[in-house]
């Protein structure tokens, strides 16, 4: 028998045990050949339209993939190691010289990476177009998408899990010079040992889990996370990290000690069984659970938060681009031309249409507590409406008007397109504004977050007395908008073409970005932050499957390893009387906590995180990310029914 005849057999013996392993590498190709496919398919390059941002993406999710598949292998391999040191120690008692058992653990690793290479290539390449189709239905862009086959997706995926196969395979081949004979034979001869556990290493672990919640529930009243966001946010994730590792480390483990000094709880069989090993496999596995807590965590704020983004993107834009159409005043035949077109297009009634002027006036906001960004954008200046003009337009868009100001009152306007703001930001504090006559000093006496302008930065606006705003009109240039609100907005792109076709840039050519000039229009908008919040919400969905099918490999790796130790001790409690039902049963329970506790560690951490951004950008996150939690528990508890089944056959059949 040849060492390949070797290595059949035994894969051929052992595929029950290789299964999940075979199908989560199967996964993780057809995930990153998915990647790299649509990085060289030049159907959705073009569709796109810009490739320098779409290619970009795209190969750093390949690479993130590849560094999280490469240690993904490299755990999954080292637990197969583990299990099978007897059975090396049996081939080195044999006769098997150490090249020799080397080069069969090589041969195998290589040969079930092979395997799944050519199963997951051959699947990435059979959906391609299926999954081409989901990225361009996600993105809102209606394509027929061609069957292609992309050589160099084939190429690059092939090499880079062929280097991957081969350092984890190398792992393999150097466990026969890492061990003695003895030590092969011992490697599942270990004794669990009883610990106390330590109330104040638990109480840390609440402690420390505690302020970090509060920290983040708090970030936006807090002057220091404005001013150093980057630096408080990675201190409290170490803090979270740190909380979480002594929790499952101690704290758990202190819980169920707690539990144990209760003799009510000794009265079902089912909590005498699992809390004799529960407390020290908590302890012994809570770096393991840490990671795993860690890495659910990551997944759900990824995909919750392109989700919500993505779910949210009408409300958003209705916010920040309040009108069909906004374009700089046309000439008059132009602005005929407009009109004519408009009502050539009866599908989308024109609900108002108006133009209305404002000025740019620099300013002064050094005694302004917050100095609006777009204030800064646009050269020190504001952008100020008289009141009459604001009425006129709050008036068609259904928001509140302003009472009559005197001449040193003003209101402040404008809103962020990431971040809530205060509606008391400002009020009270001074700026003024500069003309002819001199610098006029205001008071703030209100804030509205809201905007009149569709542009891409918006200004810092102003709302003025409308004589204060006659005698600022003096001497400086007036910025004339012509804003159109339809119906059915959203499916204007013909119209949108048509008025393009038609619109006159009388702007000059200048380094400077001059807003008013542009033209402005919902459909377009709505279509560009589709197709950037649509790639992602795929890149992040299939992210986080892979995160997911390696969690879950992990576990039932690591329950199969302890079922394999305790299947003497299972035969026990065969023979002194327990049913198969209950043995599964108490498999059941042991596992399903090994599941259940990094998960709901995860989903605390993420909710936290996810509802401090929501008070930070004033967006409610609550319905996306309880569908995102939902399916992403379905997911996990697949893979929860699956090693239960498995352990089952592994030590109660």
């Amino acid at each position: 028998m040849t060492l390949f005849d070797v290595v059949l057999k035994n894969i051929k013996h052992n595929i029950q045990k290789y299964f999940i392993y075979i199908a989560s590498l199967i996964f993780s190709v057809l995930i990153y050949f998915t990647f790299v496919s649509l990085q060289y398919n030049e159907q959705i390059s073009a569709a796109f339209a810009r490739e320098d941002k779409m290619g970009p993406l795209l190969t750093g999710v390949s690479v993130l993939l590849s560094l999280f598949i490469m240690v993904f292998v490299w755990y999954s391999n080292a637990f197969f190691i583990t299990n099978r040191k007897q059975e090396i120690g049996l081939y080195s008692l044999v006769g098997g010289t150490k090249k020799e058992i080397g080069k069969m653990l090589f041969y195998e690793n290589m040969s079930l990476g092979i395997l799944a290479l050519v199963i997951g290539i051959g699947l990435g390449q059979l959906f391609s177009t299926f999954f081409s189709m989901i990225l361009l239905k996600v993105m809102g862009i209606s394509i027929v998408v061609q069957f292609s086959i992309q050589p160099a997706a084939i190429i690059q995926t092939a090499l880079v899990f062929l280097f991957i196969m081969s350092i984890t395979s190398f792992q393999g081949y150097l466990i026969t010079y890492r061990f003695k004979l003895i030590e092969l034979f011992q490697a599942k001869q270990k004794v669990q040992q009883q610990w106390k556990p330590s109330y104040i290493f638990a109480l840390l672990a609440i402690a420390l889990i505690g302020f970090g919640y509060w920290s983040l529930l708090h970030a936006f009243e807090s002057k220091s996370w404005t001013d150093h966001f980057g630096r408080n946010f990675t201190m409290i994730l170490i803090v979270l990290i740190i909380g979480s590792y002594l929790l499952f480390h101690t704290g758990s483990g202190f819980l169920v000690h707690v539990w144990q000094k209760r003799k009510k709880s000794y009265q079902r069989w089912k909590n005498l069984l699992t809390l004799t090993q529960l407390k020290s496999r908590l302890r012994s596995n809570g770096l393991l659970l840490t990671v795993i807590s860690v890495l659910n965590g990551v997944t759900l704020i990824a995909f919750g938060f392109a989700y919500t983004i993505y779910f949210n993107t009408l409300q958003t834009l209705e916010d920040h681009v309040p009108y069909s159409y906004q374009f700089g005043a046309q000439s008059e035949s132009a602005d005929i031309e407009i009109t004519k077109i408009l009502a050539e297009h009866e599908e989308h009634p024109v609900i108002f249409d108006e133009t209305f002027e404002y000025l740019a006036v620099l300013g002064s906001a050094n005694e302004l507590d917050s100095v609006p960004g777009g204030f800064l954008y646009y050269r020190d200046s504001f952008s100020v409406l008289s009141v009459s003009t604001y009425n006129l337009l709050a008036e068609k868009l259904g928001r509140t008007q302003v009472n009559t100001l005197t001449e040193n009152e003003t209101i402040m306007m404008g809103r962020n397109f990431i971040g809530s703001q205060k509606k008391d930001e400002n009020v009270g504090n001074k700026l003024s504004l500069t003309s002819p006559e001199g610098d006029i000093p205001f008071r703030v006496i209100g804030n509205k977050v809201e905007t009149l302008f569709s542009y891409n930065v918006q200004p810092s606006a102003l709302i003025v007395n409308d004589q204060v705003y006659e005698r600022l009109k003096i001497g400086t240039p007036t910025h004339a908008t012509r804003v159109i609100q339809v119906s059915n907005q959203k499916e204007s792109d013909r119209l949108t073409d048509d008025l393009k076709a038609v619109y006159e840039w009388n702007g000059i050519e200048t380094e400077w970005f001059e807003p008013d000039k542009d033209f402005y229009s919902f459909s377009e908008s709505y279509q560009t932050a589709q197709s950037i919040y649509g790639l992602l919400i795929f890149v992040f969905g299939f992210m986080g499957l892979v995160f997911l099918v390696a969690t879950g490999s992990v576990i039932y790796f690591k329950t199969l390893t302890e079922a394999a130790e305790d299947r003497q001790r299972y035969e026990i409690l065969r023979k002194i009387g327990l049913s198969r039902r209950k043995v599964k049963a108490l498999i059941a329970r042991q596992t399903f906590l090994l599941f259940l506790l990094p998960l709901l560690v995860g989903i605390a951490h993420s909710s936290i995180i996810l509802a401090s951004l929501s008070n930070v950008m004033a967006i409610n996150f609550l319905y996306p990310v309880s569908i995102s939690v939902a399916v992403y528990m379905c997911l996990y508890g697949v893979y929860y029914q699956m090693t239960v089944a498995t352990a089952n056959k592994l030590v109660n059949l």
